[in-house]
């Protein structure tokens, strides 16, 4: 006789676990990167738009939410309550302010950015990681053209530490030239000294 699957471990939350994790499909999607979580709203929204009579609905009557759950707009679908910001779910929440976000600031359509984000495979173009907090828009700071997807994972992320070398085309043939034969090296097999000139600082680069 099988068991009864174990609920999970979140206070309160009855669902079943997930199977390999400890908590509930949501409990354990909303742990996950920020674009992970998107891509799922995307998935959910195909799936309902396949189902036939499939009309869109903007709004549906608070009588008609399931016990815990509401309705989503932006995926057509009920979502528990933990997992919603005001009237959305918080992937659709999150992509919409984000949309509107990015939209303003750099000139980049929609379009555009999903197929740059899709041909990154999602990931920080430098370091390969994926990271819980959503890719960086790296752009020139002189022109504002924007570069391509970077982390922005706290000050360690790429769109941070890399800033000097990305808008200093010298500062970056320094750091290939390091990484390929240190400065002690160098010195070693008889090299010049390094120029004493004093470049930019990065606040000077950046305008800030």
């Amino acid at each position: 006789m099988s068991s009864k699957p174990k609920p999970c471990i979140e206070p309160g939350c009855e669902r079943k676990k997930k199977k390999g994790v400890h908590r509930c499909s949501w409990h354990w999607l909303e742990r996950q990167p920020i674009e992970r979580q998107v891509s799922a709203a995307k998935w959910r929204l195909e799936r309902a738009q396949a189902r036939p009579g499939f009309v869109h609905r903007s709004r549906v009557p608070k009588i008609e939410w399931p016990a815990g759950g509401r309705w989503c707009a932006g995926c057509q679908t009920y979502v528990p309550l933990h997992y919603t910001q005001d009237s959305r779910c918080r992937a659709c929440a999150s992509q919409a302010a984000y949309a509107s976000h990015r939209r303003a600031t750099y000139e980049i359509s929609d379009e555009e950015y999903e197929q740059l984000l899709a041909w990154q495979d999602g990931r920080c173009y430098v370091c390969r990681r994926e990271t819980k907090k959503r890719l960086a828009v790296d752009h020139d700071h002189r022109t504002n053209a924007v570069r391509g997807l970077l982390c922005a994972n706290d000050q360690w992320g790429c769109n941070v530490t890399l800033a000097l070398p990305l808008n200093d085309v010298e500062a970056a043939r320094r750091l290939l030239a390091y990484a390929e034969m240190s400065p002690l090296e160098r010195m070693r097999a008889g090299e010049p000294p390094v120029a004493t000139d004093r470049p930019q600082g990065i606040r000077e680069l950046l305008r800030l």
